[in-house]
Parts: C-alpha cells; sequence; structure tokens
C-alpha cells in the first residue's frame, strides 16, 4: 500500500461490463486500488513498469480449494472419490498437525499466486484443533493472498481433545469472527464450511444458522453422487434457508428443480471440472447450470489428485460442456458455449459469488488492484489475435510473470516476491514425511477401505450413507 505504479503498454483485458479492452493501454495504481485506465495516460511522480508485449487482465479466482492438501501432491491420481474419502478425509486429514497445515497453507497459497490466482476459497476441512485453524490463517497471511478461509466443520475419524463435539467447532468459528477476523475489510476474511449435509440433516442445518449469525459466507459440497430421499438443496429450500450467502460446489447430480432453486436464491456454484471427472462423481454441471441462471464459477478443488491452476481448469470446462453438446445435437451451428463466458466465470462472476464483486473481479477504477501480467509475447501466446479467447484456450500457468494483491506485487518478473521458495519446499516436504509416517506410510492408505464404512456408520463421517 501507498506505492503508485503505471503499467505502461500493454493490451488491457478489463473483465468489466463497463470499461472496454484497451489493445494498448495503461493502468494506474495507488495506494492499492486502480485509479485510471486508458491509452497513453500522463501522469508524474509514479513508478513505470513497461509492458508492452504483455497482457494485463484481473487475477483469477478459485472457489474451491483444499490447500491444506498440499503435502499430498498426485498421491490420489488414480482415486476414486471413495478412494479419496477412504485415504484423506478418513486417514489423513486426523494425522496433520499445526505445523503441517501451516506448511501446507502457506506453500498452496503460493502455488496460487504463481498461476496467477490471486483469491482463493480455502475449504479447510482439517480442523482438528484451535492450533489448525491458527496455523492455517497465518499462512494465508504470510502468503499475502486475498482468500476466504472456510472454516470447516467437518469432523476427522478421530476427534481432538480440543474440539470434542460439533458445538465446539461452531464455538471456535465464534472466536475467529471475535479475534483475528472480526473484519470484513482483511485479505484474508472469514467463512463457514458445512459438514457434508446429509450427515446429519440437523448438524448442517445449526451449522448453517449459526453461519448467518456471524454474517460470513457458507460453501458446502452439495450432490457428489446421488443420495436416497431429498437433496440438500430440496431440504434447504423446504426450511427456507436458501440464500444468497451459500456457494455450493460439484452439484453434478442435482435435478434441474435443485438449479432453479439455487438461480432463484441467488446462491453460487463452484465446478470443478478436473476431481469431478476423475473420481466419478459425474460430468460437470456448467452448461446446465448457465442455462438454468446459476452464477457459476470453477475451483481447483485437490492437487493431492490434479493440478493447482486456473488456465487447466476453465478449458477443461469449456471442452467438456461443448463435448457435451456436441453429442446430444450433432455437427452444431453454433457453439453455445463461448470461451470469453468461461473467463468471466473465474473472475467477475467468481468475485460476486464471494461478496467481493465491489472489490475485485475486473479492473476498473475503485476496484483493488488485483491483477496479472502475462507474457502475451510468448509463442504460445504469439499472435494475440483474440485476447480473451486466448487467455482461456492457449495460455498456461508458465505465462504469468508478475502478479499484483490490492496493490503490490507479489510476483513480479517471473518470481514470487520476499518468498525463500528453498525454506517453503523444505517445510512442505517435512510435513508430507511426518503425516504419512503416522499413518504407516503412502501403503498403508488404502489397506483397509472398509474403514470408510465404518466411520460412516458411526454418524461422523464424511458422506452419505446413502451414497
Amino acid at each position: 500500500m501507498g506505492d503508485r505504479w503505471l503499467l505502461r503498454g500493454a493490451e488491457v483485458i478489463t473483465c468489466d461490463p463497463e470499461q472496454e479492452d484497451l489493445p494498448r493501454g495503461d493502468v494506474l495504481v495507488e495506494d492499492g486500488r486502480i485509479v485510471a485506465l486508458g491509452p497513453e495516460l500522463r501522469v508524474e511522480d509514479c513508478r513505470v513498469l513497461d509492458l508492452r508485449g504483455k497482457l494485463v487482465m484481473p487475477g483469477l479466482i478459485d472457489t474451491h480449494r483444499h490447500t491444506w492438501q498440499t503435502p499430498l501432491r498426485a498421491l490420489g491420481a488414480d482415486w476414486t472419490v471413495m478412494d479419496y474419502l477412504a485415504a484423506v478425509r478418513v486417514k489423513l486429514a486426523p494425522a496433520f498437525q499445526p505445523e503441517d497445515v501451516h506448511a501446507a497453507n502457506l506453500a498452496g497459497a503460493l502455488e496460487a499466486l504463481d498461476a496467477g490466482i490471486t483469491t482463493l476459497v480455502d475449504y479447510s476441512h482439517c480442523m482438528q484443533s484451535p492450533e489448525h485453524a491458527d496455523a492455517a490463517l497465518s499462512a494465508l497471511e504470510a502468503a499475502r493472498i486475498r482468500a476466504l478461509f472456510a472454516y470447516g466443520y467437518a469432523a476427522g475419524a478421530q476427534e481432538s481433545p480440543a474440539l470434542p463435539t460439533p458445538s465446539s467447532r461452531l464455538e471456535e468459528a465464534r472466536r475467529l469472527r471475535r479475534t483475528r477476523l472480526a473484519s470484513d475489510d482483511g485479505l484474508v476474511r472469514l467463512g463457514v464450511a458445512l459438514t457434508e449435509m446429509q450427515v446429519p440433516w440437523e448438524q448442517s442445518r445449526e451449522e448453517l444458522r449459526s453461519a448467518r449469525e456471524l454474517g460470513v459466507p457458507i460453501t458446502a459440497h452439495c450432490s457428489a453422487w446421488p443420495v436416497s430421499g431429498p437433496s440438500e438443496v430440496q431440504r434447504l429450500a423446504d426450511e427456507g434457508l436458501l440464500g444468497p450467502d451459500l456457494l455450493f460446489v460439484h452439484c453434478t447430480w442435482s435435478s434441474d428443480e435443485d438449479l432453479a432453486r439455487i438461480a432463484g436464491s441467488g446462491g453460487s456454484l463452484s465446478v470443478t471440472p478436473e476431481t469431478e471427472l476423475q473420481m466419478g462423481m459425474g460430468f460437470p454441471i456448467t452448461g446446465r447450470a448457465l442455462r438454468h441462471g446459476v452464477r457459476t464459477t470453477l475451483g481447483c478443488d485437490v492437487v493431492s489428485s490434479n493440478g493447482g491452476e486456473l488456465f487447466t481448469a476453465m478449458r477443461l470446462a469449456l471442452q467438456v460442456e461443448r463435448g457435451r453438446t456436441n453429442e446430444r445435437v450433432g455437427l452444431p451451428r453454433a457453439l453455445e458455449l463461448k470461451a470469453a463466458r468461461v473467463l468471466q466465470m473465474v473472475t467477475l462472476d467468481a468475485a460476486e459469488a464471494l461478496g467481493l464483486g465491489r472489490v475485485t473481479g475486473s479492473l476498473r477504477p475503485g476496484k483493488d488492484a488485483d491483477l496479472i501480467v502475462l507474457s502475451a509475447d510468448a509463442l504460445n501466446l504469439t499472435p494475440l489475435n483474440r485476447a480473451r479467447d486466448a487467455v482461456v484456450l492457449q495460455a498456461h500457468a508458465g505465462n504469468v510473470e508478475s502478479v499484483m494483491v490490492r496493490g503490490r506485487w507479489v510476483k513480479l518478473g517471473g518470481a514470487l516476491v520476499d518468498v525463500d521458495v528453498a525454506s517453503v519446499r523444505r517445510r512442505v516436504l517435512r510435513a508430507r514425511d511426518a503425516v504419512l509416517a503416522r499413518v504407516g506410510g503412502a501403503a498403508a492408505l488404502l489397506a483397509e477401505r472398509g474403514e470408510l464404512d465404518r466411520h460412516w456408520d458411526t454418524g461422523s463421517g464424511v458422506g452419505a450413507k446413502e451414497a
């Protein structure tokens, strides 16, 4: 904050309905905010960054990420959703100590920034104690990323004595709201991640009402597999609990009626195409959600299985939807879902879903300067004929040269700023080794698949028994 920067001569994608893109323009940033946009701005007394041949656009927004799983990278490359639940949610989550969560969240948040993600929803359902929550939060703050720290109410296979009951988790969220996250003006804000809403329903209802008392955004996994009885969305609708503060995740098995209910309530959806396609959750419902008027966004979900950047997620969401449409109608006269629409999903729409539309998600005077610089002069982006489309269909994380969050460079000229990457790597490697040692090593993770069913039978687990 306090720096005055003139970003000179880049092609500018605003992602704002009231601001035109600029084939060659300048962006003036002062005290953390965008002050002006335009061609050849006349400005004095500022630091100038020559960006000719580059592309400037809003930072990307990841609306669903389990950042604490960073030390588990690629262990789940061949896991189904049942394998994942058995290994990660039942066995590994309780093995994380606060220092492991801190290392994971720091490395994961920096990974996101490095890939052009300036805002993420950290769906943090590894909260075994107050110390775990403080460690996760401190790491997000240290990374200098904008984040919704969605405190997870879901229990692990074993409860810490510090948090023996669901009511203790509610009180822990209240503590964070009273103390470290009392304000919504910081880069990191408090949110709540509900227990999966079928185990048991009464508990999830209490969690949701408590979150509303705190006045924080709410996110929840939803309809990722078929269940008997009413869906989560139907239960919420029947009790008048839907609302614009709800961000649903997956919804791959949601009915048209449920999608209409979400849209009518002002709620939002996070599609995570990579995990949904791999794990057997069903096809991503990007197009169907958009047709029902649901505000639709994208998330990376779990690096324990897949990648942690949004360029791949955009491309998958777009092309899977096009493939499904083509399969249904044959040779289409025109493609229904446009590339530029997908770019909006990870910028302005995502910001609106988090209640941050006035703050970030697009480039316009008055908004915070959350932006990224892409190497439009790289071979994979040359020539840059249609900038928005190229970002979705040709760009990759390696094109992200610089990243600014609230007017402060967190990555500049290809390198993270003031980050000892070697130290971060050592810490996350130690966390991996420690966690795996506590569960008997990677080979032991799926040795007892029956443990998942036994866990569900207790009523304290991670999914619906009916699944």
